[in-house]
């Protein structure tokens, strides 16, 4: 799917690691969340702040909750407000990869204990996908099956790993990437907050270096579902972030995705941008 511009095909580094980068950084981020056409309630959340009122500075978490009566949906925004807490109230007294691997494990359990005293959120439970930005550098921490993007020179990375069961078909060499990508049970997870007594979240935790022009992308499993990897990066080579999440909800809407949507389009530049863009009909904590 094209989206009614051109681009090259420029190879995307091998490595994101050790790019150069000039002091100065800034962060833009624009959010979009939307139950989509088919659900009844929104189960996604997601949340973002710039820590020390600094938008050199990001911590931002995109999750999306499962398990009955509402019980995802409270999973998610749990997930969302204990990171975020977290990661704030730390965040001068740890390293960014320590800080996000025990923000995962002190979410997780803060989720575990709710759903084993409530007996309608019983084995609650949801992914999350953040990013923490700090002196030009990126970490990612992840569990579950929404997933984080880097578009850079114009070519789309995958930076999260699927805790999928298919995903582990496919890596284990059972399944081809065809199969993995269109395969029945693709969205049975093997780790997610709230679910099991203990997680391994993927933490990235050598940092690599932001650039100008970047774009990262999370979202929750209803975008990719919609929008195969070549579409998300034609999507994040459109110049206006806001006009590419509209393109996205369009799309998605279209597309008769059968799963909430949500995603945040995180703009790297070396200047300040204006205040993000944010869509109707989401759970945000900012």
């Amino acid at each position: 799917m094209k989206f009614l511009f051109s681009k090259n095909n420029n190879k995307l580094p091998d490595s994101t690691k050790n790019n150069p980068s000039s002091k100065g950084k800034f962060c833009a981020v624009y959010a979009i969340s939307e139950t989509g056409p088919v659900r009844d309630h929104n189960e996604d959340s997601i949340a973002f702040s710039f820590p020390e009122n600094n938008r050199h500075n990001l911590i931002a978490v995109v999750a999306d909750g499962m398990g009955g009566h509402n019980a995802g949906e409270v999973a998610s925004k749990m997930a969302c407000d204990l990171l975020l807490d977290y990661c704030l109230k730390n965040w001068k007294q740890q390293a960014p990869d320590k800080l996000l691997h025990k923000a995962y494990l002190e979410a997780h359990q803060t989720i575990v204990t709710a759903g084993n005293s409530n007996s309608e959120q019983k084995g609650m439970g949801t992914t999350a996908t953040s990013v923490i930005i700090h002196k030009n550098a990126c970490y990612i921490g992840h569990i579950g099956d929404s997933r984080a993007y880097l578009l850079r020179n114009d070519s789309l990375m995958q930076l999260s790993k699927d805790h999928t069961l298919v995903n582990q078909m496919y890596e284990n060499g059972e399944i081809t990437e065809k199969e993995r990508d269109h395969h029945p049970m693709k969205n049975v997870l093997l780790q997610a907050m709230g679910t099991t007594p203990t997680i391994q979240p993927q933490i990235l935790a050598d940092g690599w270096s932001i650039m100008e022009g970047d774009r990262l992308f999370l979202c929750s499993d209803g975008v990719y579902d919609a929008l195969s990897e070549e579409d998300i990066e034609d999507l994040l080579l459109i110049k206006r972030p806001e006009f590419a999440l509209e393109c996205l909800s369009a799309t998605a809407t279209a597309r008769n995705v059968s799963d909430n949507f949500s995603a945040l389009l995180i703009d790297i530049s070396s200047g300040v941008q204006s205040n993000p863009s944010m869509t109707k009909e989401q759970n945000i904590v900012q």
